[in-house]
């Protein structure tokens, strides 16, 4: 399985819904696909989705550190050596964790291929289906209730609110959206950020009993004192997201709960690497994303489905996405998450002439 080539193709996402969190607010995502081929025509595809406030990186940048730097490492090789591989382009641009996830994800869609497999069962499948969260912004109130009965009317098991901007106001809505989404529906939190230790036990306060599971990244990722303090004094378990990249990250992070997201671990080889960690620790794990292609959705969504200590899953970053030249996975109905039985990813990309490959 020697590589032959490495192309890219850069894509801006238009959003049904404006993505608005306490960091930033876009109604349009960049993307990178990936597409890696090796010798006798198989094709496995990645995906980059950057953001600049988690990883630094941006498309632009994703592209150089691919085109320029990685592909000259990449022709050549055994595309089944992933961890050799992944460890190597590591080293010669770190820091990359997007660029560096773009390319783990095609490796492994070529691996499942290869064995004619689905990349959950290579990954050692727990289960067939789980649970996923969808999302509600910081737009205004009508609209955030018009989604929840629209959630509702769909399946929809966990709702996550983003919050974090004003403090006055996330208390409005989070109760309100408690009281159209009825007693039985999950709610987690997301202040990505926005917060310090003081308002975030206010929020909690505020709304406690809105039975809420867990509030996620609530202060600034570099303050860990903070994070400390928070989950020390919280009423609810705190997941760490923005703190955690790596699995040095998680060695030391005092949360309880991690946000594991391909785009910040370095794909799928760094996500195993974090869960290992986590797992040993006993920190149950969420799989999370950005607002991303099917293709690397798909590939979150296998390692969700194929780990045990996955506790949570946080996979729609894929269901607003206008204009995606990818589909086939995962696959989402009644509030679960799902993936086909095909090798590799399952999923179908349009390629630059038009045709469709998988």
């Amino acid at each position: 399985m020697r590589i032959v080539s490495v192309e890219l193709a850069q894509y801006q996402f238009r959003l049904r819904h404006p993505s608005i969190v306490a960091y930033d607010a876009l109604e349009e995502v960049p993307n990178v696909i990936v597409r890696i081929e090796v010798e006798g025509g198989l094709v496995g595809w990645g995906n980059a989705a950057p953001d600049p406030h988690v990883t630094g990186e941006t498309a632009e940048g994703v592209i150089r550190t691919v085109g320029d730097r990685w592909r000259p490492l990449l022709l050549g090789a055994d595309a089944r050596r992933i961890q050799s591989l992944w460890h190597q382009l590591g080293m010669e641009a770190p820091a990359q964790p997007t660029a560096l996830a773009a390319v783990d994800i095609a490796l492994y869609d070529l691996l499942g291929k290869a064995a004619g497999l689905p990349l959950v069962q290579l990954l050692g499948q727990a289960r067939d289906r789980i649970a996923t969260s969808l999302t509600l912004s910081i737009e205004p109130l009508d609209r955030n209730l018009a989604r929840t009965r629209e959630f509702c009317a769909a399946g929809v098991r966990i709702l996550k609110i983003k919050c974090g901007l004003d403090l006055a106001e996330d208390v409005a809505r989070i109760r309100a959206i408690r009281e159209v989404a009825g007693p039985s529906l999950l709610l987690t939190l997301d202040a990505n950020q926005g917060y310090d230790v003081d308002q975030s036990l206010a929020l909690l306060d505020a709304v406690a009993d809105c039975q809420i599971a867990f509030l996620e990244q609530p202060v600034p990722a570099a303050d860990r004192e903070a994070l400390r303090e928070l989950v020390a004094r919280s009423p609810v378990p705190i997941m760490a997201d923005e703190s955690v990249l790596s699995a040095q990250d998680l060695l030391g992070t005092p949360a309880p709960l991690v946000n594991l997201k391909l785009m910040k671990t370095g794909g799928i080889t760094g996500a195993l690497q974090c869960n290992a960690v986590a797992e040993a620790r006993g920190i149950p794990v969420m799989i999370g994303c950005m607002d991303e292609s099917h293709i690397s959705m798909a590939a979150a969504a296998h390692l969700a489905l194929a780990l045990r200590n996955v506790a949570w899953a946080d996979l729609d970053g894929h269901l607003d996405l206008v204009d995606d030249v990818a589909s086939g996975a995962p696959c989402f109905s009644q509030g679960m998450i799902s993936v086909p039985s095909t090798p590799g990813l399952g999923v179908e990309v349009l390629d630059g002439g038009g045709r469709c490959s998988s």
